[in-house]
C-alpha cells in the first residue's frame, strides 16, 4: 500500500464498500417494511374474513368452522380464553393491531409475537407448514451441516367474540438478510470498480515511475539519462523538465570528466621528462630531494585520472561472487606484504562491474593497512539481501568532525594516516564507485578504537 496505484485502488475499494454497506441497510430496511407492509394486509384481510365467517356462523356450527379454516397458512381456534395474554405487538406488528381493531368493531385484539428457529428441511419437506394455536414447535437438530436453520416469525393472535376468542397463529418468514442476487451484484460492482480503479491509477503511477527510475540514474552518475514522456500533463511536463536538467548536467559531467582525464594525460609527459633529467643526476642527496615530489607528482595524477574514470567505465554488469572476489584480491594484496585477511565464509552473488567493484574494495583494504596497521575484509548479506563489504581496522580511527568531509577528494585527515603519505582520494574513487551502482559508503569509527568502511550495495539493481 506504499505506492500510488495501491493507495488509489483501497480509498476507491473502502469508499465502494462503505457505499455498499449503506445500500444493504437501506434495501434491507426498506425491503423489510414492504413485505411486512404486503404481509400486515394480507394478514389482515384474511383474518377479518374469518372472523366474520365465524361470527356470522351458528353458536354450535362455530368451533368446527374454526378449525377448518386454513387460509395462507393460518390455523384457528374457538376457545374460552385467549393464547395472548397480554398484548404486546412488536413494532412490526402494531399497524396490524389497528388495522384488525379498527375492522372489527369494539372486539378486543391481541398480538404477540417471537423469533423462532426451524431447521430447513422440514419447512422444504412440508411447503404448507403449519401449527395448531396451541402446538409446540419442534425443535430437531438439522440433518447436517449443510442443512441451515430458518429464522421465522411466530405470530398469535386472540380477538374477543363474546364470551369466547377467536385465537389465530402463522408463521411468517424475517426478512432480515439482503437476497443473494443482491449481494452478488454489489460484489460484482466492487471488482469491476477495483480494476478500473487500478488501470486508472496504474496510468497515473506508471510516468511517475519511470521518472523516479531515471532520476535514480541520473543521481547514481549516468550521463545519458532522459525520462518517457508520457501520461497527464501535469507529468509530462515534469518528465520534460527533468529531461533538459538531465541534458545539461550530463553535457557538463561530460566535459568535466574530459578535461580531467585529458590534463592527467597531459601532465604525464612533463613529469616522465622531468623524472629522466632526475635520473641523470649523479649526486644521490640532490637526486633524491628532485624524485620525492615528481613520485608524489606521478602518484596524484594516477589517482585523479583514476577517480575521473570511477563509475565511468563501459565494462558490462555480470553476476559475480563478491565473496571469491574478495578472497582471490586478499591473496594479492598479501604476496604484496599488505596486512589485510578475509572473512568472506558464504557466497554472496550480485550484478555489478566486477573490475570497478574489486577497484573500491582495494582502496578500501589498503586504506586500513596503511592508516590503522592492518584490516579484515568481511563479506556478507545483509538484512534486506543487499551485498556488504565491510574492512574495519583497529587503528586510531578519524576525527568525529571530520567524518563528514573524510571521502572528499583530496581530503586528508592527518591525525589518522600516522604520517602516511597519499593523495586522498582512494575513498573518493570508493564512492563514486558505490553511487554508480546505486549502493553507498558508510564510514564510521569502531569502539572503542578503531575504523569501520562499509560498501553497501543492492543485490537488484535498477540502474
Amino acid at each position: 500500500m506504499r505506492t500510488l496505484v495501491g493507495r488509489m485502488v483501497l480509498v476507491t475499494i473502502a469508499a465502494l464498500t462503505m457505499s455498499g454497506i449503506l445500500s444493504f441497510v437501506l434495501f434491507n430496511n426498506e425491503r423489510g417494511a414492504s413485505v411486512r407492509r404486503a404481509l400486515e394486509t394480507a394478514m389482515a384481510d384474511e383474518i377479518v374474513h374469518a372472523y366474520d365467517r365465524i361470527k356470522a356462523a351458528p353458536p354450535e356450527e362455530r368451533d368446527a368452522l374454526a378449525s377448518s379454516l386454513r387460509g395462507f397458512g393460518i390455523a384457528y381456534a374457538l376457545q374460552a380464553t385467549p393464547t395472548v395474554e397480554t398484548n404486546q405487538p412488536t413494532g412490526s406488528l402494531r399497524q396490524l393491531v389497528r388495522s384488525l381493531t379498527e375492522r372489527v368493531g369494539d372486539a378486543e385484539v391481541r398480538v404477540s409475537s417471537e423469533i423462532v428457529e426451524i431447521p430447513a428441511h422440514i419447512w422444504r419437506e412440508n411447503r404448507d407448514y403449519r401449527l395448531s394455536v396451541n402446538d409446540v414447535i419442534p425443535t430437531p437438530p438439522p440433518r447436517g451441516p449443510d442443512d441451515t436453520v430458518l429464522r421465522l416469525t411466530d405470530v398469535k393472535m386472540a380477538i374477543s367474540l363474546g364470551d369466547q376468542w377467536v385465537n389465530a397463529r402463522f408463521l411468517a418468514p424475517s426478512s432480515d438478510k439482503a437476497p443473494l442476487s443482491a449481494t452478488l451484484i454489489v460484489i460484482i460492482t466492487v471488482v469491476v470498480i477495483g480494476a478500473g480503479a487500478a488501470f486508472v491509477a496504474r496510468q497515473v503511477a506508471r510516468p511517475l515511475s519511470d521518472l523516479a527510475n531515471a532520476a535514480s540514474a541520473l543521481g547514481a552518475g549516468e550521463t545519458n539519462v532522459s525520462a518517457p514522456v508520457h501520461g497527464p500533463e501535469d507529468v509530462r511536463r515534469a518528465s520534460i523538465a527533468f529531461n533538459a536538467m538531465a541534458d545539461r548536467l550530463g553535457r557538463q559531467l561530460s566535459r568535466q570528466r574530459q578535461m580531467l582525464w585529458a590534463l592527467s594525460h597531459d601532465l604525464r609527459t612533463p613529469i616522465t621528462a622531468l623524472r629522466l633529467r632526475a635520473e641523470l643526476i649523479e649526486d644521490d642527496a640532490t637526486r633524491q630531494r628532485l624524485l620525492a615530489p615528481i613520485v608524489e607528482m606521478e602518484t596524484l595524477t594516477e589517482q585523479a585520472l583514476s577517480l575521473a574514470r570511477a563509475g565511468a567505465s563501459d565494462e558490462a554488469r555480470v553476476r559475480v561472487d563478491i565473496a571469491e572476489i574478495a578472497r582471490t584480491l586478499c591473496g594479492e594484496l598479501q604476496d604484496m606484504d599488505i596486512s589485510i585477511t578475509v572473512d568472506a565464509p558464504s557466497p554472496v552473488m550480485i550484478e555489478c562491474r566486477p573490475n570497478e567493484i574489486a577497484r573500491a574494495m582495494r582502496n578500501l583494504a589498503e586504506n586500513a593497512a596503511k592508516y590503522g596497521g592492518g584490516g579484515v575484509m568481511r563479506v556478507y548479506q545483509g538484512p534486506e539481501q543487499d551485498c556488504i563489504v565491510a574492512v574495519v581496522d583497529t587503528g586510531p580511527g578519524v576525527p568525529e568532525d571530520m567524518l563528514s568531509r573524510i571521502a572528499e577528494p583530496f581530503f586528508r585527515a592527518d591525525a589518522a594516516r600516522s604520517g602516511v603519505d597519499g593523495a586522498g582520494l582512494g575513498l573518493s574513487i570508493a564512492q563514486a564507485i558505490a553511487d554508480r551502482h546505486g549502493g553507498k559508503l558508510e564510514l564510521t569509527n569502531r569502539n572503542p578504537r578503531g575504523f569501520s568502511a562499509k560498501l553497501i550495495l543492492p543485490s537488484v539493481n535498477a540502474i
